[in-house]
């Protein structure tokens, strides 16, 4: 198995559930709430290794406080391995989600200073370097992808939804990511392959990716051209980290050598099937990935 880094910021997660949003200065009634981890790429490192990679994730520390334990004992419960920079915080960043009967998600925003607590520079020379691009991270993933090409590791870029980072073409000089994933809305048809294009036309990866929910993911590549894989329809329990099962998944499904459209197939599945269990539940395996692929 593949030896792979993972770069993001650290936090929980709150995530209010309600029926429909309210109007403005009106409220709305909390039908149940959920905590979880944050950003994807801990999420990402957690399902690599559950699919038996070496993982090893890049992020900020977190406090001494009672969602830092919770977080650091997710972490070590999946057998991810940290490296942090040195910067402590008094409380443990935390960003709140109002994710509404529909599946429209608001989020809230609790990572203020949050780049001056990574270090993605130190993590240490890897196959695959999975490195989250948000927006929020400002140039903090600069550097990361910076090590990462003078490492000569492959680089896996997520764009999350943000708009490329205007420092990005410059930053690769002239080489391209292996992969560069984002996501689109769902409920618009033709929203992920106008957002393909886009990104396609900015010539910087091997395999452009743009994820779509329920409507699965489409993607391009100079020897497959525009592959579309749907999504495997599942009864579904929850959608939060549903991305990062994707992209671990069709990190792990190249990494042993599997084509454009398998890989993607097989990154699909991986999204259904962590839809179909609670925040709490074992991570998704291969072999469980290829059995709702069969079924």
């Amino acid at each position: 198995m593949a030896t792979i880094g993972c770069f993001s910021y650290l936090a929980g997660v709150h995530t209010l559930h309600v029926e429909k949003y309210p109007t403005i200065n009106y409220g709305v009634e909390v039908l149940n709430t959920d905590q979880f981890i944050a950003g994807d790429g801990p999420l990402v490192a957690g399902l690599l290794a559950a699919l038996g990679h070496d993982v090893t994730l890049a992020t900020n520390q977190v406090a001494d406080d009672a969602l830092g334990a919770q977080l650091n004992t997710r972490l070590r419960r999946w057998r991810v391995q940290r490296t942090t920079g040195q910067l402590v915080p008094d409380r443990t960043p935390v960003n709140i989600v109002a994710c509404d009967a529909a599946g429209n998600r608001t989020w809230f925003s609790g990572l203020r200073n949050i780049t001056a607590a990574l270090d993605g520079a130190a993590l240490g020379p890897t196959a695959i370097t999975y490195i989250d691009c948000y927006e929020v991270l400002g140039h903090a993933p600069r550097n990361t992808i910076a090590a990462a090409l003078d490492q000569g590791s492959e680089l896996v870029l997520n764009l999350g939804g943000s708009p490329p980072p205007p420092w990005l073409s410059n930053t690769l000089a002239g080489h391209k990511a292996a992969v560069l994933q984002t996501n689109a809305d769902e409920n618009d048809e033709s929203a992920a392959h106008r957002q393909l294009a886009i990104l396609q036309a900015l010539q910087i990866a091997d395999l452009t990716v743009v994820t779509a929910g329920r409507r699965g993911a489409v993607a391009a590549s100079l020897t497959t051209g525009v592959v579309v894989a749907p999504a495997i329809a599942v009864t579904v329990r929850q959608v939060q980290g549903a991305g990062a099962a994707f992209s671990a998944a069709l990190i792990h499904s190249r990494a042993r050598g599997d084509d454009p459209v398998s890989s993607l197939a097989y990154a699909c599945a991986s999204g259904s099937l962590w839809c179909t269990r609670s925040l709490d539940e074992p991570l998704p395996r291969d072999d469980e990935i290829s059995a709702l692929m069969r079924s």
